[in-house]
């Protein structure tokens, strides 16, 4: 990872570690008893917070003003200066306001852990558990599963389906909203002779499914209120305004409003600016990839050779164009690019913009580059492009063949709703631990990942999931739910994973942004060689939300080696080269070594801490 040079060792081993107690006071008036010492934290914002107490609700649901609190930045990680002073101590807490884990974040990561915590036997019979949302559950409550879509989408891999249906969580989602990916196809073409292209073929089962994040809430809500009656209380409109760590750091104190509560853990789910994060004194680093990503809907006709089950991703200089399925009419877009172009194309017209979509997944990359320039210049002089002008710039500026290897396109865009077009900064962050004082740390608050992968919601149900498990085995033996002893198990499991899947995807980001002749080669040479090997491929499934199935099964045949054609019958043009040759010479020796000699000595560094879970994985397979 580019933020850091530490080890995949030394990672986890400070995942283990713990942080010295804090308090976070928000701007209002303490209990009034007897002095005790305290933080003050300053004053930041981001326009990327998800749901929380503390820091509150981003874009993506709601949007609150946000309490008080910083982020110091520097060029490794984030801290904050704390002053110290004088305050009251806690009042006495009734039995009433004490619990056991108290969740403070209501958006996917808090209800999914709610609902992950009554799935567990022991917790659920033996827990008081109370889970505190900064803002209203009313639109998640009431949404009704129709009209126009919501521009938040998220991928939920094959893995996390099925976990949510174990728990009875599935059985609540609008199924006529959540759309089967059942293919991928990866390329980029940074020359005209050039179109190197990853295939993920049908598996016989979706390898995911992108589902809006208001329809995964709402499911996740009707589970809690379908069992969860008298285990989990959730207080609505509570905004924490002070956290301190109690008698003897055996539980934490929260103020809301002018009350107390108490609990022996609390679980941070409260998005990247994290005050839980910050009351434990957790640092994080990381960096700003310089990158904002444009969201929208997109409305198509229906395809006539194929359904809408494939997800398509373009690579270009200025980052990723994703285009995901929704339904047989409809799709979302994600585009990063630079912070400019983001800009740029958020004041076009939404009909200009279909054009400039449109442009993004079909025109030849010069030609592409060229036109976001004329839409750049346009944009600087306060009138921005209209359709007519840039079908007008597409049929004039100078395009190269493109070449005879290109893959399927996704469909032609006709519509973009124009309230669902909008943009968020990306940043790549990682806490330097999981765990605090009586605190532990789940979701965007303990990661944020790029989005060319799919994998950062996928990253917090296995969080969640992860966590439910280590505190259900903690409560089977009568350990106390939030020790650092009782909680180990967690970071050890979900460290190294979440740090591999956070390197490997900012490596992927820089390397396919970077363009020349040698970067060039070497991108599109790798890609056919990998499109060739069924081995490394289901591995990269298994982040993608395939799962690794396996890697032994022979040679695959034409069918299942090539994409473009509108039927599997229909006949395949020669495969050769030197890619089809090393990719079947590879092939052979996995057959002798097995895949992960092969991983471990092409990833170096970033597969060193997944080869033993991998390894694992396909022993079980």
């Amino acid at each position: 990872m580019r933020a850091t040079t530490s080890t995949i060792a030394q990672a986890s081993r400070r995942a283990t570690a713990s942080r010295s107690a804090g308090r976070l006071s928000l701007p209002a008036q303490s209990a009034s008893v007897g002095p005790s010492r305290c933080l003050h934290i300053g004053t930041s914002r981001s326009s990327t917070a998800s749901s929380s107490l503390l820091a509150q609700q981003s874009s993506c649901t709601k949007s609150l003003a946000q309490p008080r609190f910083a982020i110091g930045i520097r060029g490794h990680a984030t801290s904050s200066s704390t002053p110290i002073e004088e305050v009251e101590p806690i009042p006495a807490i009734s039995e009433e306001n004490t619990y056991d884990v108290v969740i403070i974040g209501g958006a996917n990561a808090g209800l999914a852990f709610a609902c992950a915590l009554l799935s567990q036997p022991t917790i659920a019979k033996t827990t008081r558990i109370l889970l505190l949302e900064g803002a209203s559950l009313d639109r998640t409550r009431s949404w009704s599963g129709k009209g126009d879509w919501e521009n938040r989408v998220s991928s939920l891999t094959a893995e996390n389906v099925a976990w949510l249906d174990s728990i009875g969580v599935w059985k609540h989602i609008e199924q006529d909203r959540s759309c089967p990916v059942d293919e991928m196809v990866i390329w980029a073409n940074p020359s005209e002779s050039s179109t190197p292209t990853i295939h993920f073929p049908p598996l016989g089962r979706p390898m995911a499914r992108m589902t809006e994040n208001l329809n995964l809430q709402r499911a996740l809500l009707r589970r809690i209120e379908e069992v969860g009656k008298g285990v989990v209380t959730i207080k609505e409109n509570s905004k924490v305004a002070e956290m301190r760590l109690g008698e003897g750091g055996r539980w934490v104190g929260l103020r809301i409003g002018d009350a107390w509560l108490r609990g022996s853990l609390v679980v941070g789910a409260d998005g990247p600016n994290s005050p839980v994060r910050h009351f434990s004194k957790i640092e994080s680093y990381g960096h700003a990839y310089q990158t904002h990503a444009v969201v929208c809907t997109l409305n198509h006709f229906a395809s006539s050779l194929y359904p809408n089950t494939t997800a398509f991703q373009r690579f270009l200089p200025t980052g990723p164009l994703a285009f995901l399925p929704l339904s047989g009419e409809a799709s979302t877009m994600v585009w990063s690019t630079s912070p400019e172009n983001a800009a740029a194309l958020k004041r076009l017209a939404p009909e200009a913009l279909v054009g400039m979509v449109n442009a993004g997944f079909t025109l030849p990359e010069s030609t592409l580059m060229a036109l976001v320039e004329k839409m750049l210049e346009a944009d600087r002089q306060g009138v921005p492009l209209t359709s007519d002008q840039i079908s007008s710039l597409i049929a004039t500026l100078p395009s190269p063949p493109l070449s005879t290897d290109q893959p399927i396109l996704p469909p032609n865009v006709t519509s973009i709703p124009a309230k669902s077009i909008a943009s968020f900064p990306l940043r790549l962050t990682h806490a330097d631990v999981y765990l605090g004082p009586r605190t532990a740390l789940v979701g965007d608050a303990a990661h944020t990942i790029h989005p060319l992968a799919g994998q950062g919601l996928n990253m917090g149900l296995a969080d969640v999931k992860s966590l439910s498990e280590v505190l259900e085995r903690a409560r089977a033996l009568g350990g106390d739910l939030g020790s650092q002893t009782s909680l180990a198990d967690y970071p050890r499991e979900r460290y190294p994973l979440n740090h591999l899947m956070l390197s490997t995807t900012d490596k992927l980001h820089y390397i396919f942004r970077a363009r020349g002749g040698l970067v060039n080669w070497i991108r599109g040479t790798g890609l056919d060689v990998i499109n060739e090997l069924g081995p490394i491929k289901k591995i990269l499934m298994g982040g993608a939300g395939a799962g690794t199935l396996g890697v032994g099964g022979g040679k695959r045949t034409d069918e299942q080696r090539e994409f473009g054609r509108a039927n599997a019958t229909d006949e395949l043009p020669p495969i050769g080269g030197w890619p089809m040759t090393a990719a079947k010479g590879v092939e052979g020796w996995f057959a002798l070594k097995g895949v992960m000699g092969m991983v471990g000595s092409v990833v170096k560094e970033g597969a060193k801490m997944g080869v033993g879970k991998a390894a694992s994985l396909i022993a079980k397979k």
